[in-house]
């Protein structure tokens, strides 16, 4: 791939995890009906039967559900599609449990894939199993945003996404007399003093939801150190000239330990889903959350005043922070690509106001050529400026194309995070981390 340290230079004006969101409920969705998610080798049979009947055409949109994009969400956006395309329907299917890209495997491997995922990045690697993008469709996204995988293009970049900040309870901040940490001493004597009131500075998630664990202080802290000691990081990892197991990460990841060892962390997390562990913050159970550019959509969403964000300072004083492209995909398999590119650039900018709801909704931005806007909240707005002067780098595990982390690796990533959370040995956990990856590049 050519074009991928390119394509995060033009997200400065606008930023917006894998990502990251909480695991979805267990249903598959048609419009208003449910439908099973096993039924995808018969339905595409009869699909390309009633195409040729001139009978309406059915395509399945593989989607998650969270907190801000849910249920209704999909609902309006499918209705607003079939409303200007009659004779296609759409149905939804959500992937569920901790890891959306074992998900969908199973279903490409049962035959039952989507016509349509979104968050095609996970699986993109792999060759055959997206089609090539059409030209037409491609010309409307930023050309710095699109990537190859094996010299094909099969991915379409829906949004970028802001990740990881640290939000606060105000007025736990006004009673004990702090302000927005500028420094990782002034971060620090923060979470001491929360502590010492008999409070809990930090809460992540855990249960259900592996990158609520680890991800956050991976997106916010240790991605920005890893490319400070190695600024081709994902090209160096791909040749081989650099290890997982290296100074930079052994490094970042103790820090963070040793905070989890210091009582800054919630006792609970491990116990917590992402959405419960939310909660619990937003209840007073602790007094900051290191979480994504969503948490302020939703805060805003809600007008809820009651929260300040900053961003987290850097350990080493670097000025950084890192963003990534999410990407939509339209199946190899399906025998109706036709419709189901259709729906995709209908969503994704051909509606200029259906592709507004579906950035606004979980804070993101757009990847269109001609940038699509929409009125931000104040809490969105801070988020934003507080980067406004800081350098971006790539995240890391969500570079796109020829230099992106093998099918599964980022899930392994999460679990191991977990390890190193709830004790494990740093180095040793690295260690493992290298031969995955060399056994998932195989």
């Amino acid at each position: 791939m050519k074009k991928h340290i390119a394509w995060y230079i033009t997200i400065v004006m606008m930023v917006s995890l894998l990502a990251g969101c909480s695991s979805a409920t267990a249903e598959t969705t048609a419009g208003t009906s449910a439908a099973t998610a096993g039924e995808g080798t018969t339905a595409a049979a009869t699909q390309a039967s009633s195409t040729a009947a001139g009978e309406d055409v059915t395509i399945k949109w593989g989607v998650y559900e969270t907190d801000n994009l849910t249920a209704e969400y999909y609902a309006k956006i499918i209705a607003d599609f079939e409303a200007d395309n009659p004779g296609i329907k759409v149905e939804r299917v959500i992937a569920t449990g901790d890891d959306r890209g074992s998900f969908w495997k199973t279903m490409y491997a049962s035959g039952s894939f989507p016509d349509v995922v979104m968050e095609a990045e996970i699986l993109a690697t792999t060759d055959g199993i997206f089609a090539e993008v059409p030209e037409d469709i491609l010309a409307n996204f930023d050309s710095a945003a699109l990537c190859t995988y094996n010299g094909k293009t099969t991915t379409i970049p829906a949004m970028k996404q802001l990740r990881m900040q640290c939000y606060y309870n105000i007025a736990d901040f006004e009673a004990l007399g702090l302000k927005e940490p500028k420094t990782w001493d002034e971060f620090l004597a923060v979470c001491e003093t929360i502590k010492a009131a008999g409070k809990t500075p930090l809460i992540c998630g855990g249960t259900g939801d592996i990158w609520a664990t680890g991800q956050p202080w991976w997106i916010s802290v240790t991605n920005q150190s890893i490319m400070n000691a190695y600024p081709n990081f994902n090209e160096d990892i791909v040749a081989g000239n650099v290890k997982w197991n290296n100074d930079a990460l052994v490094k970042s990841l103790t820090v963070w330990q040793d905070m989890i060892k210091s009582g800054y962390y919630h006792k609970g997390c491990m116990s917590f889903s992402y959405s419960q562990a939310a909660a619990e913050f937003q209840n007073g159970g602790s007094v900051m959350m290191i979480d994504g550019s969503w948490a302020a959509a939703g805060f805003d969403g809600a007008n809820n005043t009651d929260f300040g964000v900053f961003a987290v300072p850097n350990p080493e004083g670097l000025d950084a922070y890192c963003t990534a492209v999410s990407y939509w995909g339209v199946a190899e398999q399906s025998e109706n690509k036709e419709a189901a590119f259709k729906f995709v650039q209908y969503v994704l900018g051909g509606n200029q106001e259906t592709y507004k709801y579906f950035l606004s909704a979980d804070g993101l931005s757009s990847t269109t050529k001609t940038p699509v806007t929409y009125d931000q909240g104040p809490l969105m707005n801070k988020f934003v400026s507080n980067w406004a002067k800081s350098t971006l780098v790539p995240e890391i595990t969500k570079v796109p194309g020829d230099y992106a982390m093998p099918n599964g690796f980022e899930a392994y990533i999460c679990k191991s995070l977990q390890n190193i959370f709830t004790g494990s040995d740093v180095a040793s956990e690295l260690k493992a981390w290298d031969e995955e990856y060399a056994m998932l590049k195989e």
